[in-house]
């Protein structure tokens, strides 16, 4: 990793500021230990930043009156906001009425679907199909070979 660029991604100004995250911070304090020249850099980045706090501009007034009227719940006069909206004491209930009362299900699901259908109603045909295929040749069988009592084993005396 290069410093330069290391320097450059700004995560000096994250780590200063707090806004880097716990292995953001490992990485910078393990960069700092290694590289000793950032400790210059921080201190150059502190002194940007203590600039830019001193020569801050106040906004106007107006500004955080707008700020204000936005936060509060009642507006500036206590009854209605700058949306003209009445507002009242309680909570607030917001009903929701569906558009329709019908779902919508894509083409792709309901061909999916239909296949599924058929592939099983091909299964069940075919097992009772093949349930009687087996049933048959089970009685042939029977009807072919003589049950074991009337077959004897021949005398050989």
């Amino acid at each position: 990793m290069d410093l330069n660029d290391y320097i450059e991604s700004g995560i000096i100004e994250s780590y200063l500021l707090g806004l880097a995250s716990d292995e953001e911070a490992e990485l910078f304090e393990h960069m700092r230990n290694l590289y000793p020249e950032l400790n210059t850099e921080i201190s150059a980045a502190e002194y940007r930043l203590q600039k830019v706090m001193e020569d801050g501009v106040t906004p106007p007034a107006v500004v955080w009156n707008k700020i204000a009227e936005r936060l509060t719940p009642h507006g500036r006069n206590g009854y209605y906001s700058k949306a003209g909206r009445q507002q009242t004491d309680g909570p607030q209930t917001y009903i929701l009425q569906p558009r329709n009362n019908t779902i919508t299900v894509s083409i792709w699901w309901r061909c999916t679907v239909i296949a599924m259908m058929v592939i099983i109603m091909a299964l069940v045909a075919s097992t009772l199909y093949f349930y009687q295929q087996f049933r048959n040749m089970e009685e042939r069988l029977m009807r072919l070979y003589p049950t074991h009592t009337e077959m004897a084993p021949p005398d050989v005396h």
